[in-house]
């Protein structure tokens, strides 16, 4: 392959030192590479793992990582198995009189089984609360489905409104007062429709709600502060 020289233009070889015309030297500089590292500056070192990716973590990682966060996913069988275990316990007749005593003992014992799922974790007061008012939940579901199903059987036999009419007519004779009497029939005379009945039956279930929620919570609490207590007496 032949190239022109820069001076006299002639075509000579490739790779010729001088011109063999005009005896000019035959000297080519080639541009450097783009990509090349220049040889002359050092070469930065990156130590390992800078400027990766971190890893995607779950929300469950997430929620270990979080101070006073609960698992859910953990406390939540726990929870389940007492309160039931305090909604059986108060729909029995003679040891139903000690009902806010097992939803107290419930919500404590609830987050003694959610430590044990996660052990070395410190479980503060609020999220004792927590886990002790899903207890409640639990125990309310189960006995709110109870009351409903013993409203239903009550109100084919008449059993519950006859119960119901014989506390009444007792307040009707202990009442001194005549308008209080009378307020006291009024109720009576409501409470003997299906409509009230029902109003009724309602509002025993939400207050009951309230009372499985916040004496639970209170278990779970008291749990809570009373086993943080022993590990620091540790």
């Amino acid at each position: 392959m032949e190239q022109p020289c820069y001076r006299c233009h002639a075509d000579i070889p490739e790779g010729t030192a001088f011109c063999p015309h005009c005896g000019a030297p035959q000297i080519r500089v080639s541009p450097p590479e783009s990509d090349a590292p220049d040889p002359a500056l050092p070469t930065p070192i990156v130590p390992a793992g800078f400027g990766d990716t971190p890893p995607a973590t779950s929300w469950n990682q997430a929620a270990m990582a979080l101070p006073g966060s609960v698992r859910w996913d953990l406390a939540w069988k726990g929870a389940l198995l007492c309160g039931v275990g305090a909604a059986i316990l108060s729909a029995i007749p003679i040891v139903s009189l000690g009902c806010c005593l097992w939803m107290l003992g419930a919500g404590a014992l609830a987050v003694n089984l959610y430590r044990r799922h996660v052990p070395g974790t410190v479980i503060t007061p609020g999220m004792g609360m927590k886990i002790g008012a899903l207890t409640g939940l639990f125990g309310w579901l189960l006995n709110a489905l109870v009351t409903a199903l013993s409203f239903v059987m009550g109100r084919t036999s008449g059993d519950m409104r006859q119960m119901m009419q014989e506390q009444m007519k007792k307040q009707l004779g202990n009442a001194p007062d005549p308008k209080m009497q009378q307020a006291v029939q009024q109720m009576l005379d409501w409470i003997s429709t299906p409509q009230g009945m029902a109003t009724m039956i309602v509002l025993v279930l939400i207050f009951m709600g309230v009372i499985f929620l916040f004496v639970s919570a209170a278990g779970g609490a008291l749990g809570a502060s009373m086993t943080g207590r022993r590990r620091e007496f540790r």
